[in-house]
């Protein structure tokens, strides 16, 4: 499963270029790009100047696990060049030029020799015609890699060898030629009208020819009916008109055609595997005085052939020095307009990374019969116009690329890394060489040695080396089984050398604990047995040789379990069977065989289908199992190419990470919490920050190194580390979670008793409070710090026990720790070194490298001075992840901008006059690469590292101002420990620290504002002419990222950038991402099922069944509110059903399509994404700037459209295909929300708001603060999610939010008093269960929204006694449940007649009988009533309205004995004096009604003034 998470790699080279047998070569159409594919899988793309002649390798395109046989130019679209290559195994990959980003991926059965770009008439975008090993031609669309059509054949069917696409003069359609590998020439007639999808066009014409296993058909572009095909024995000319062979020329002696092309209508341009190009003269005649060469149409070129009539040979193209090739060489020809002719240029790769280009010059038929007089006649030379490699380029560079042991002294050829392995427990990497040593180092510090400045360099010990010697020549593998299972002991290292020995080291004390040489050959590759094998077999190891044998090696008993030692090729794959006993090996030659473990017995030999049977068997065992992580998962990756092991490597990066990282989970942050579900994703709390894994493009090469830097990691280790030192309390005062106020008011929505409650609060208070001056006493007594030491040793242990339960799988709901005495619950994170320094250390390292340095020389000093940022040594090679983890990798030699373009540089002269004139040289690059060349490389590359930096930057920020600074951020968690223990006392240093802490916060939201928002024009006041914006669409499906400060960061940036682009940029994405979105003649989901609390969310209760009808693909969804069912359609067949991919992170997916077959699930879920994505855009765009008329959102189909989709997102049911709890559906409640003012006509906004209640009715057991920013599990941030929205929609509207929950309550009231006979669970409805969250709102809006408030003040009410359960309001008055809405004068409670009474704005009083439950609606003044009042002992009621100024005193009575009806009649009425206007206008300052007796009421005045009345 591949790696979600935004992740930004980075490569450090080393001195040695990496191996490049180029095996196919493409120069681009307008000769700025040269492409290379390698024999080893990998593609190098270079920046070719002609003016200067000058190819430098840009990027290493990383993907394919086999040879690249063929490159073809994918065409313009979307402002870039689109390239597409083909494997021989199969696959087919789209790039993107501009950073190498893969696109699109096709792992298909077809295997493709040949790829021609062809512009077809009346098409947009080019067509890929293929041949390969299939008996037909393949039509491909380049960017969906989708096949459009086929070519295929009636007579004699047969694979094709060659094709050449022409347009005759005069003619609207395509003639494809093609020959069959048995000489057939096939001629097809292609119009694109005619192309109907799945029926093959088949072939008009065909002819045999004598040319078997034609290499090259080329027509002539002067004449189109002279052909040229080359085969390995010779090269003919033909006849187009009637296939009659013209001239045939046999290949010199030991030579082999590989191919050729017209140089003109009368020379040809042939090539062969030796590395030599011919040029020919083609036979001429005279003719009625006409020079007519290759003219076919002439009679006499027909003729037999005369002696002297033959091809003349007059040029040779060769290198410049001889080499003996390999392997055969790639060519490429290539004809290029210019002003005043055409350039021919000839391509050549070859098997030792070396580009040639030849100039090809025309020769005159008078020079050529000047060449021919000369005797003995001597062909003409061409040699080379450019010669160019890896190895030339990387010896070019001074000083030489960094590598990761550059710092080893002493050492001026250093031996090879040949074997590379990162122990993030250990914070070490360990490096093999072919010298037979091992080097351990510090891996961040290295890193940072060789990236950054600082005062590191002048430290003694940074970075020091532990060698180990142990083996006689190369190291080729090593393991760390401590990282792939804690059975092992954590100081073990395992290393297999050429030497035939397996070592078993002390990673800490450097000895050789044991050797063992049980085979015959050198060790290829060191495995894990799984966890399910027996104990025996669990302390073992196993190594596969290249003697073909496999052997399980006992750490513990230090011998030899079992040999096997029968294959008879080299073995492939080795997988278990665990609990059968069985090894199960799989050899190069298809064989299987099985090894019965414990006795050491071959137990069968497989061979067919019977074995690949079995290889399956075991795959799905593991699979279903989950048991096969260390197993199966790794189990071939040595065994294969290198480009098999780095691809699976960076494929299962996230796994790795996961099974080697510190174990990090933290549990009960929220440590008040009444229920104690951990709601943290814990999968997302293992992974390492920094992961290293080695590069080799070829097996003989030296390692490379790429560094994985996991920002949602990095961000959950440092939050981590902060939430782990602050108490609940701490956390509850940076608005981390709301606990306290959930927890008030859940009280009020259940019913309880509040005396018991107190009682326990404050029993509990008083242990606590025991508890913690206990350890204060304990402290003071223990002067030699025995009990402090003792404690240490209990919670290294307790550690331990934590790590081993949680790595076997165990996690346990609660485990506390009463560290601090706070009893917080928090789970102590066991370290095996210093992970809070080494994690400090990768966010230096990724900041510095990030940062824009020289942009604001004010904010550089801040960074360096009080952030702790770095400055780069070196300009940074970058990677890039895209598309099924395919990589592109920046190359050293590459630099963003030209020497020419680059400014001065910012130097000191006397420093300059010091350093060696490279060193200037490298400084100076690194200044431009810093400041504005990293933004000019592509604009997803701008876009990961900014949202790297920006969020990264967002949470040093929130963890109260952390710095980078080692010693600055020791000293700040010490503040935050003893502040903590000493919360009464304030210290002296208080104020000082407080500062220090804001100059901090404000540097770092410098350094956001920067690269979120001033960006742009800093970089092109720099001379930048080409910076590369953020991508909108990675924005936006990072919108609701899983990580809460990414997923900011995205927010941040998306709306900045679209601000920046201006109404007429927004407009052209709105035309660009309009026509994905969904269209919606269904009716919606009518709201949310009312699940329980125990039920899963995508569990239908059993008296709501949903249906399971379907129509078309799409889902019927069925959902209930008040017992109405409501089914909905797909739509018809012209319309787009919605059914948006589920997971929205960028570029990535975690599933493998093999073969055409699938292409229909592919194209499927890309339509999917795009629906997806254009769902997000088009509802930001609308939610800031859609209440613009001039952006298209104005009452138009547009936002009609947008909130349709927004909607259907927030009210389906959880399905396969749309999930409850997605990415897409957090961020249509967080749009539906954000611009809910400008979706409100189009929603039914009862059923947005009853759908949001649903997700949110569990925050105060789920979710914490929108400022938490720990991954929180699906269910918890959907909540959390739809908790915001909640708020944001009353905010924006509060009129339609108080009256839609009113309308709402008042139905719920009514199903109340009849769910007995309609048999209805009243318990289970989202009102009942939403009620705390429902009163939260409303607080909210009482407290930020008062005017609103005022005038729907009965319907407020409605809402608070509907979520306030009465028992709390018997004994207690409303101002001590909910004090907020006693603020307001129309608000009046009498606990001793258990009545509410509430003044409306039409001037009605509501009167609430809290005894009955019922109210009675009193007209009482005919404009709002302003202020009402019970007397103390309840027989009076005082209302008086500011718009009449009257005042009222009115009375209760009941009828006789009790029985009958209650009547409220006006006994008193009174006039009063009129308010002022300015008092009117504001809320703030109304009269209000005292009673100074039972029957003596004050009318006050906001300027003291009173009048006294008597009832």
């Amino acid at each position: 499963m591949g790696s979600l998470n935004l992740v930004v790699p980075l490569v450090m080279w080393g001195r040695e270029s990496p191996t490049h047998d180029i095996s196919c070569v493409l120069l681009t159409q307008d000769v700025q790009t040269v492409i290379t594919g390698s024999r080893d899988g990998q593609i190098c793309v270079w920046d070719f100047e002609p003016p200067k002649l000058k190819l430098t390798p840009r990027c290493l395109l990383v993907g394919h696990t086999a040879s690249v046989t063929c490159l073809a130019p994918g065409g313009d679209a979307r402002g870039t060049t689109f390239l597409v290559s083909s494997s021989e195994n199969g696959e087919m990959c789209t790039w993107d030029l501009r950073d190498g980003r893969c696109v699109e991926v096709l792992r298909s059965a077809n295997i493709h020799s040949s790829m021609k770009a062809y512009h077809m008439l009346n098409v947009e975008n080019i067509r890929l015609f293929c041949v390969g090993n299939y008996p037909e031609i393949l039509v491909y669309d380049p960017h969906t890699l989708d096949i459009l059509f086929s070519l295929a054949t009636r007579i004699h069917p047969d694979w094709i060898s060659a094709l050449h696409i022409l347009r005759p003069p005069k003619r609207n359609d395509e003639v494809v030629l093609g020959v069959t590998t048995g000489g057939w020439v096939k001629v097809w007639t292609v119009s694109e009208r005619e192309v109907r999808p799945r029926e093959p066009i088949f072939e008009h014409e065909s002819k045999m020819i004598r040319s078997l296993n034609a290499l090259c058909l080329v027509c002539c572009s002067y004449n189109q009916r002279t052909v040229l095909i080359v085969s390995q024995d010779d090269w003919q000319i033909y006849d187009a008109g009637d296939f009659s062979q013209l001239c045939r020329v046999l290949v010199p002696p030991g030579e082999r055609w590989m191919g050729g092309d017209f140089l003109s209508a009368d020379r040809v341009l042939v090539w062969n595997d030796m590395g030599h190009g011919y040029i020919y003269k083609l036979p001429t005649k005279l003719l009625r005085g006409k020079a007519v060469s290759c003219i076919v149409e002439s009679r006499a070129f027909h003729n037999k052939q005369a002696d002297n009539d033959n091809p003349v040979k007059y040029g040779i193209i060769q290198p410049s020095t001889e080499e003996k090739l390999v392997n055969a060489p790639s060519w490429q020809f290539l004809t290029i307009p210019v002003n005043n002719g055409a350039e021919k240029l000839l391509l050549r790769g070859d098997c030792e990374g070396q580009v040639m280009l030849w100039r090809l010059a025309d020769v005159s038929d008078s020079q050529l019969l000047q060449i021919q007089q000369v005797q003995p006649f001597k062909a003409l030379i061409f040699t080379p116009t450019l010669n160019q490699s890896m190895m030339k380029a990387w010896a070019a560079m001074t000083p030489p690329p960094i590598g990761v042991l550059d710092q080893l002294e002493g050492e001026k050829h250093p031996p090879r890394i040949t074997a590379s392995l990162f122990l993030p427990l250990q914070g070490r990497l360990a490096c093999g060489r072919d010298d037979g040593s091992i080097i351990l180092v510090p891996a961040t510090e290295t890193i940072m040695l060789h990236l950054l400045h600082g005062k590191h360099h002048h430290y003694h010990n940074w970075a020091q080396p532990m060698v180990l010697r142990g083996h006689q020549g190369r190291v080729n593998c090593l393991l760390y089984p401590h990282g792939e299972s804690p059975r092992y002991d954590m100081s073990h290292l395992v290393s297999g050398g050429i030497d035939f020995s397996i070592n078993v080291w002390d990673m800490y004390t450097g000895n050789l604990v044991h050797r063992f040489v049980v085979q015959a050959g050198q060790i290829l590759q060191l495995l894990v047995p799984p966890p399910t094998c027996t104990p025996r077999i669990q302390n073992c190891i196993c190594s596969v040789s290249e003697d073909h044998s496999v052997a399980l090696l006992s750490i513990k008993e230090r011998k030899l379990v079992l040999l096997a030692s029968k294959h008879l090729y080299p073995v492939s794959t080795v997988k278990w069977r665990p609990e059968h006993d069985f090894l199960i090996v799989a050899t190069q030659d298809g064989s299987v065989y099985v090894w019965q473990m414990e006795t050491g017995h071959l137990d069968r030999v497989l061979q067919g289908v019977t074995a690949e049977e079995v290889l399956g068997a075991c795959d799905e065992h593991l699979a279903s199992t989950g048991a096969g992580g260390s197993g199966s998962g790794g189990s071939d990756v040595g065994l294969a190419n290198p480009a098999v092991h780095l691809f699976r490597g960076l494929r299962h990066r996230n796994l790795a990470a996961i099974r080697h990282a510190a174990q990090r989970g933290i549990q009960q942050v929220l440590g008040e919490q009444n229920n104690h579900q951990d709601i943290h994703d814990s999968s997302k709390m293992r992974t390492c920050p920094l992961m290293i894994q080695g590069l080799r493009t070829n097996k003989q090469d030296a390692n490379s190194h790429v560094l994985f830097f996991d920002i949602e990691a990095l961000i959950v280790q440092l939050l981590s580390d902060e939430y782990t030192l602050m108490s609940p309390g701490t956390l509850e005062a940076n608005d981390l979670i709301m606990s306290s106020q959930y927890h008030r008011m859940n009280v009020l929505t259940h019913p309880a008793s509040p005396e018991a409650a107190k009682k326990i609060a404050e029993f509990f208070g008083k242990v606590k409070d025991k508890a913690g001056e206990m350890e204060k006493k304990m402290k003071e007594k223990d002067k030699h710090g025995l009990l402090s030491r003792v404690k240490e040793s209990a919670e290294s242990v307790q550690n331990l026990i934590q790590n081993k339960v949680e790595q076997s799988g165990f996690r346990p709901t609660t485990l506390n720790s009463s560290k601090d005495g706070s009893g917080s619950g928090r789970v102590q994170i066991p370290r095996h070194f210093d992970v809070t320094a080494q994690t400090l250390q990768i966010g230096q390292m990724l900041m510095s490298l990030l940062h824009s340095w020289g942009l604001d020389p004010s904010l550089d000093h801040t960074c360096e001075h009080t952030l702790g940022l770095l400055r780069p040594r070196v300009p940074v090679s970058y990677g890039l992840i895209s598309k099924s983890g395919y990589m592109s990798l920046l190359m050293p030699t590459w630099h963003p901008v030209r020497e020419d373009d680059m400014p001065a540089i910012n130097l000191p002269p006397d420093l300059a006059a010091e350093l060696p004139p490279e060193m200037v040289a490298l400084e100076h690059r690194t200044q431009v690469f810093t400041g504005r060349g990293h933004w000019e490389v592509s604009p997803a590359l701008t876009t990961h590292h900014l949202l790297a930096l920006v969020s990264v930057a967002n949470t040093l920020q929130d963890m109260n101002a952390a710095t980078l600074i080692p010693e600055e951020e020791r000293r700040r968690k010490i503040h935050i420990q003893s502040s903590k223990s000493n919360q009464n006392s304030v210290s002296n240093h208080e104020d000082e620290f407080s500062k220090q802490q804001s100059v901090i916060k404000q540097g770092w939201s410098t350094l956001t504002a920067l690269h979120t928002v001033l960006l742009p024009d800093c970089v092109v006041a720099t001379g930048a002419t080409k910076y590369q914006p953020p991508m909108v669409e990675i924005l936006a499906r990072r919108w609701q990222d899983r990580c809460q400060e990414v997923r900011e960061a995205a927010q941040a940036l998306l709306k900045t950038e679209l601000t920046r682009m201006g109404p007429e940029g927004r407009q052209k994405l709105v035309e660009t991402w309009s026509p994905h979105l969904p269209t919606h003649t269904e009716p919606l989901p009518t709201g949310p099922t009312p699940y329980t609390n125990h039920e899963p969310p995508n569990t239908p209760r059993p008296d709501q069944p949903s249906s399971k009808n379907t129509v078309g693909n799409s889902p019927v969804h069925t959902a209930t509110n008040g017992g109405n069912v409501v089914s909905g359609n797909s739509g018809t067949n012209n319309e787009r059903p919605m059914e948006p991919h589920p997971h929205l992170d960028e570029d990535h997916y975690d599933e493998e399509m093999d073969g055409e077959t699938c292409r229909e699930l592919v194209a499927q879920s890309e339509g999917r994404k795009k629906q997806a994505t254009a769902i997000i855009l088009l509802g930001v765009i609308g939610a800031y700037h859609g209440q613009d008329s001039a952006e298209g959102f104005g009452l138009g189909n547009l936002a009609m459209q947008t909130s349709k989709a927004l909607a259907y997102l927030v009210l389906a049911t959880g399905s396969s295909k749309l999930p409850a709890h997605t990415p897409l559906r957090r961020a249509a409640i967080d749009l539906i929300g954000r611009g809910f003012p400008v979706w409100e006509p189009y929603l039914d906004v009862a059923k947005i708001l009853l759908a949001l209640l649903d997700l949110s009715a569990e925050t105060d057991r789920l979710a914490p603060s929108m400022k938490y920013g720990l991954p929180l599990i699906p269910e918890a941030d959907s909540c959390r999610t739809a908790s915001n929205a909640l708020t944001l929609i009353a905010e924006a509207k509060p009129p339609a939010f108080i009256t839609t929950m009113a309308r709402e309550v008042a139905r719920f009231n009514a199903l109340q008093q009849n769910a007995q006979s309609l048999q209805l669970n009243i318990h289970n409805t989202v009102l009942h269960r939403a009620k705390t969250e429902i009163l939260r709102v409303m607080e909210y809006l009482i407290v930020h929204k008062r005017c609103h408030i005022m005038d729907l003040m009965v319907e407020v009410m409605d809402i608070v006694l509907h979520c306030v359960d009465p028992g709390h309001l018997k004994s207690r008055g409303l101002n001590e449940v909910f004090p907020s809405i006693c603020g307001f004068p129309q608000v009046s409670h009498c606990p001793h007649t258990r009545r509410i009474a509430t003044g409306a704005k039409n001037g009605s009083i509501a009167m609430y009988e809290l005894r009955a439950s019922k109210c009675q609606m009193i007209p009482a003044h005919g404009t709002a009533v302003t202020a009402l009042s019970f007397s103390p002992d309840g027989k009076y009621l005082t209302s008086y309205s500011m718009g009449e100024n009257r005042l009222s005193f009115w009375q209760t009575s009941s009828g006789m004995f009790g029985l009958g009806a209650s009547q409220t009649k006006c006994t008193k009425t009174f006039s009063t004096a009129p308010v002022p206007d300015i008092v009117r206008m504001n809320p703030q300052r109304l009269p209000k009604l005292v009673w100074i007796s039972n029957k003596t009421v004050v009318h006050m005045m906001a300027d003291g003034t009173e009048h006294r009345f008597n009832a």
